[in-house]
């Protein structure tokens, strides 16, 4: 099945909204790393481009490298995030367990668990429940954790504007109790088609959906938000334990694009932000070329934002790097969010919370 990463509707290169960024050379001098003779002796032996283990050895040590890419090869197990708009997590719980799962409270989501083990049949996206739209299905509880801190204690209108297939979306409906107004927006239309399917079968009401490259939305849309979700289409690096593919899919140059691409976005989803809204930056990427080097971009262009301090503390994750190629980063990064595969058992995944304060 392909995914945002790969659609080639995103790969807008010519269009531009805000001055002064970076070219797509600019960025690959930046980020440009020659690997080392065990940097590639370790790439052939798991399948990688040889840049890519070069990195993970320069942030994590050889070590820690080999846990992160045994980390990859190991399966991990769905997560099952309650619809608590038409049902209670422990009603949930028994009408699963009497089919066959066996699953397992995540600590941090009282509404979420992991299936642990399933019958042969029916599968955990097959059962009646999931047809009456009592729960949604993650690959991992990672895209749980920007939802949760960026709706902490928060009630009013929200901007997801890489939405599909949904569930970050319905989460955050959920959590607004179908109140208030959820924009979800996405590029790719199969992907908006699983959007709406969701939203039909999860009985939500409070999502509109919009089609349009998110780039674009701060001269489609009038209307500011308080919160804004950006999961921005990345390399997906943090995903290879389900599609090998990504070992060897993203050349240097590639990442240079994306990296680029990623920057306009970020850039047009802070112009959607209120004085005070905050914006939580997300990608299911370990590249620090896409998280602390776009950030950090970002911040040299602007001088409107500030990050802010998670709410609160769900579980031990790791803070984002103090510096990366000779390129030192804002002390305020130790507030962003790193999981690591071989550290937190989840998929690779980062974000950072950004308040606009002019």
């Amino acid at each position: 099945m392909r995914n945002k990463y790969e659609d080639k509707s995103w790969c807008i290169d010519d269009l531009v909204i805000h001055p002064h960024i970076p070219s797509i050379n600019d960025i690959l001098r930046d980020i440009y790393i020659e690997p080392s003779i065990i940097s590639k002796k370790l790439a052939s032996k798991y399948g990688y481009l040889p840049y890519m283990v070069e990195r993970y050895i320069k942030i994590l040590g050889f070590k820690d490298t080999v846990d992160l890419l045994n980390a990859f090869e190991k399966p991990l197990k769905p997560v099952v995030r309650t619809n608590t708009l038409l049902i209670d997590e422990d009603t949930l719980y028994e009408r699963l367990e009497q089919l066959g799962f066996k699953l397992e409270r995540i600590k941090w989501s009282r509404e979420s668990y992991r299936v642990i083990s399933a019958p042969k049949s029916p599968s955990i996206g097959a059962t009646h429940e999931y047809l009456k739209g009592y729960y949604y299905v993650h690959r991992d509880s990672a895209s749980l954790v920007p939802v949760k801190l960026l709706m902490h204690e928060f009630e009013g209108d929200v901007l997801d504007a890489c939405a599909a297939p949904g569930g970050k979306a319905t989460y955050i409906a959920q959590i607004l109790n179908n109140k208030y107004e959820v924009l979800a927006n996405d590029l790719v239309l199969y992907r908006l088609k699983s959007l709406i399917g969701h939203i039909a079968r999860m009985r939500i009401k409070n999502i509109v959906v919009t089609w349009s490259d998110a780039r674009k939305l701060p001269i489609l849309i009038d209307k500011r938000y308080d919160r804004v979700l950006l999961d921005v289409p990345c390399s997906g690096e943090g995903t290879i334990m389900f599609d090998q593919g990504r070992k060897t899919r993203t050349s240097l140059k590639d990442l240079a694009r994306i990296v680029r691409r990623e920057i306009e976005i970020l850039l047009s989803g802070i112009d959607m932000l209120t004085k005070n809204g905050v914006l939580a930056y997300v990608t299911c990427s370990i590249a620090p070329e896409e998280n602390e080097y776009v950030v950090a971009k970002v911040l040299e262009m602007r001088d409107d934002i500030e990050i802010v301090k998670p709410p609160v503390k769900l579980f031990d994750w790791s803070p984002w790097l103090k510096s990366y190629l000779g390129i030192n980063f804002p002390n305020e990064f130790k507030y962003c969010i790193r999981i690591w595969p071989h550290i937190h058992s989840m998929i690779g995944l980062t974000t950072c919370l950004l308040r606009r304060i002019k």
